[in-house]
């Protein structure tokens, strides 16, 4: 068949046209576009150096639902996510979150997550124990527990959460998360305590793209969705891209890019 072949002048034009596109953003939008695509940059880059040492499954990263399976003895994960809100360029975070299960105590998860949201950074040590594995039912039912430090503030603690994960796999490809919890948070000074719940999907559509969605919220406060593609770039590394929505106040949106790597 005979192929028509494009003047360079063509890719010139192409090229302006996108160029000109992304000057006609606002400079909120475009600063936040600029530092997604960074991200994923600097991300692909990490992720081939550990790949060459790492094997990686899926993983709960920059998803608020967990679910109830844990890392096997002797292994970690680590997972990194940034996150930009589409109508506040200025509003975002970062955060990376490192996990291993212990040969000495297998049913036990240890972790920290270390983030930046708001000028503000936050340690948060987690522990996660696997309750029940039952691979006949396909249930796993876990309990995990994390607490909240500020960095930067001179009242350093910022509140405590404790979750019960579970996952039913009925259908090979398809896995379901439900989460039930309690929350116990310092907001802008004043103490509130509050029941969490959460809900999620992961549908294995292909061998290299899992589709997720879920629902979470508190009682009397916070509630939003997120969805997105997984993709595994072979059996070392998973990419997300998610994007997320308030269904409270002001109905914020945003967009999350992230890895995860175990080894």
């Amino acid at each position: 068949m005979y192929k028509k072949h494009r003047h360079p002048s063509d890719r010139v034009t192409r090229y302006r046209g996108a160029r000109h596109t992304l000057l006609l953003l606002p400079p909120a939008k475009r600063r936040a576009l600029r530092r997604n695509l960074m991200f994923i940059g600097l991300t692909l880059s990490v992720v081939l150096l550990i790949s060459l040492f790492s094997k990686a499954f899926a993983a709960g990263g920059a998803y608020a639902v967990d679910d109830g399976a844990i890392n096997a003895p002797g292994e970690c994960n680590v997972d990194a996510w940034y996150s930009a809100h589409r109508h506040d360029g200025g509003t975002h975070n970062e955060t990376l979150s490192p996990a291993c299960t212990f040969e000495a105590l297998p049913a036990v998860q240890w972790g920290a997550a270390l983030s930046r949201a708001n000028r503000e950074t936050q340690v948060s040590p987690q522990v996660k124990a696997q309750v029940m594995s039952r691979q006949d039912l396909r249930l796993e039912i876990a309990v995990s527990a994390s607490a909240h430090v500020a960095l930067d503030r001179r009242h350093a603690f910022d509140g405590a959460d404790f979750n019960v994960p579970l996952t039913w796999q009925p259908l090979e490809p398809l896995r379901l998360n439900l989460n039930a919890g309690w929350t116990h948070a310092y907001d802008d000074g004043e103490q509130n305590q509050r029941l969490t719940w959460g809900a999620g999907a992961e549908y294995r559509v292909a061998h290299s793209l899992t589709l997720i969605v879920e629902r979470y919220g508190q009682k009397g406060a916070e509630q939003a969705w997120q969805a997105g593609p997984r993709f595994h770039l072979g059996p070392l590394i998973d990419i997300d891209v998610v994007v997320g929505r308030s269904l409270v106040a002001e109905r914020a949106q945003w967009l999350t890019t992230g890895a995860t790597l175990r080894f």
